[in-house]
């Protein structure tokens, strides 16, 4: 995974679609109820502490995974929700397609090489262990939750926040990398690697977003879909800008984060 790949241009919209993120919105989410569908009916203290953009992404997801796909809409709110850059797009006041970018993991998570099955025998999770396209030890960041609304898919819509997303992380990789508890130069070091748990349904979309499937980490189900997983890899800004010299004056940290 060293050579960098990228999107093919988007064609025009026309809807008149912006494009908003908001920062991770921490364990307040967790908290949600299930019944998400219509955030103006719901109450204040429900609501309190979460970002309405969050709810209005959350609108999307349900229509899409739980109405129109049949996931569970009591799993479709998860730890990664707390931790994660959500993008959502909008057509005016009404939002029409979301995704969320998870960060470098902060926590040192038990890598296996087992394969979890359900009742049916089916793989519910990828291989996890070193494969071609990924050493096992590389930090990456995963986008996940990739949501369009039925009438406005084919527009280039999605596209979109893919691009405008990893545009942000390849200026970001510092808020990337560290996290609650960790030191700037303790934190993972993300080097531009992009994971997608993808539906397989949609691979052939995904190639064109300029994302490699893996063959090594295989083919699993999550919520009755087949996923596979498959790799990006984009160029990041080779130092962390912000910290502070003797006076004051803005440094770039080499010493620190190294060339990505």
């Amino acid at each position: 995974m060293n050579k960098l790949n990228s999107s093919p241009p988007m064609p025009p919209s026309p809807f008149n679609v912006t494009i908003s993120h908001i920062p991770p919105p921490g364990p307040s989410v967790l908290s949600l109820p299930p019944i998400l569908t219509d955030p103006d009916n719901m109450s204040v203290e429900s609501l309190r502490g979460v970002p309405r953009l969050f709810i209005r992404a959350l609108r999307v997801r349900i229509s899409v995974f739980v109405n129109e796909q049949g996931c569970s809409l009591y799993n479709e709110i998860d730890a990664d929700d707390a931790r994660s850059w959500h993008w959502i797009a909008s057509d005016g006041e009404n939002p029409v397609a979301t995704m969320r970018l998870v960060p470098v993991s902060t926590i040192t998570e038990e890598v296996h090489d087992a394969k979890e099955k359900n009742s049916d025998g089916l793989l519910t999770e990828p291989y996890h262990g070193a494969t071609k396209m990924w050493d096992r030890r590389e930090p990456y960041i995963k986008i996940g939750r990739m949501a369009t609304l039925a009438e406005y898919r084919g527009k280039g819509i999605a596209q979109t926040l893919i691009d405008e997303s990893l545009d942000w992380a390849k200026a970001h990789a510092a808020e990337l990398s560290s996290g609650e508890g960790k030191q700037l130069g303790d934190a993972p070091q993300w080097r531009g690697l992009v994971l997608s748990h993808a539906q397989k349904s949609v691979q052939r979309w995904w190639e064109k977003m300029g994302f490699e499937v893996d063959e090594g980490l295989g083919v699993w189900w999550e919520e009755g879909i087949e996923h596979v997983g498959m790799w990006r890899r984009v160029e990041v800004l080779s130092c962390i800008r912000g910290a502070m010299g003797e006076n004051n004056e803005m440094i770039d940290r080499r010493d620190i984060i190294g060339t990505c």
